[in-house]
């Protein structure tokens, strides 16, 4: 069994060793434990905060194996980006070279640099352990925080957008980086993935090209992954297209992995989300899935396990009603799987 919960202090070693095994990619979950601390406190800080409106507010949150009490995952969501500096993507844009003369009409696609997500609710950094990859556990983890979101609307923006974590492998190597950005950097993309996470932002307007960058211009290999999901990110990719995010010509300028959008409203788990109250019946091994979330911010708390519904009053057993520290009758929101 699982448990989504907030970040908090005592984590910060098993986030430590989730970003350790998480490896390159990860440019919003960086193996650097200052780093990682600054997190924790602005999670919780933004937890106690009372707000009208969404602003530089972090949330970040653990997934636990209930049977062994240890964390295996973590995932955050930040308020809005690009309140200090600007947040960069690539828009992949046509541009049109025409000549009647010649009688030649060309669509060339170009890669834009851009902030047009500046001021928007972002999904990050959603990691698990390798040996808790199954469907339930980053189901979970992932729709978590949208239930989080639903019950907490007026804390984020009406455009929701993830980073997908493009094609690098264990080594280092990123054909996209490679072809591009080292040229502009004169460093690896480990390091700047690294910086990227760990350092002010500032270097990437100071050092990325102003100019279109010309698709076609591009190394055959670099081509090949603009826009392609890494591997190990598959589960990921495939939850969030489920929930209703849509590629919208937006990639990474690092590894050229895609970007996804929704607005808040159109999200599945938050549009088919319901509330409302629980009763306590043994024996319900058989009932359907459903993704369960109650408590407010600091108390929050999200499963999964066997419930029924019946209008407004969920049906779920006492193991499931003690691992969210849920009282009978208290509110609580669902979605069934």
């Amino acid at each position: 069994m699982y448990l989504v919960r907030p970040v908090d202090f005592s984590d910060l070693p098993a986030l430590e060793r989730l970003a350790q095994q998480a490896g390159i990619g990860f440019t919003n979950f960086p193996a650097n434990r200052d780093r990682l601390n600054d997190r924790i406190a602005s999670s919780k800080r933004s937890m106690l905060a009372n707000i009208d409106q969404p602003g530089e507010e972090s949330y970040s949150f653990v997934l636990i194996d209930t049977s062994r009490d240890a964390i295996v995952g973590a995932c955050g969501i930040e308020a809005m980006v690009g309140t200090d500096t600007p947040f960069y993507s690539y828009r992949i844009d046509e541009v049109v070279h025409a000549s009647p003369q010649m009688q030649i009409h060309n669509r060339i696609s170009a890669l834009f640099l851009c902030h047009d997500y500046n001021g928007t609710s972002r999904m990050m950094a959603l990691v698990v352990d390798q040996a808790h990859q199954n469907h339930i556990a980053m189901s979970l983890l992932s729709r978590a925080r949208l239930l989080f979101m639903a019950r907490h609307k007026e804390r984020f923006t009406k455009r929701i957008f993830v980073e997908l974590r493009g094609e690098s492998d264990r080594h280092g190597f990123s054909p996209f980086w490679d072809s591009l950005g080292k040229h502009f950097f004169s460093m690896d993309f480990q390091k700047a993935d690294y910086l990227s996470g760990v350092s002010n932002k500032n270097f990437i307007a100071d050092l990325m090209p102003r100019y279109p960058i010309y698709v076609p211009t591009l190394p055959k290999e670099a081509q090949d992954v603009i826009g392609v999901v890494h591997e190990e990110s598959g589960n990921s990719a495939d939850i969030l297209l489920e929930e209703g995010f849509q590629f919208r010509n937006y990639i990474d300028i690092f590894d050229a992995g895609p970007t996804v959008e929704s607005r808040l409203q159109d999200i599945h788990t938050v549009a088919n989300s319901k509330n409302g109250t629980t009763t306590i019946e043994e024996g319900l091994t058989n009932a359907p899935m459903h993704l369960i979330a109650t408590g407010r911010l600091g108390d929050f708390r999200a499963t999964v396990a066997p419930a029924y519904e019946n209008h407004y009053q969920l049906t779920i057993e006492t193991a499931t009603r003690q691992r969210l520290q849920l009282h009978e009758g208290e509110e609580t929101q669902w979605i069934s799987l």
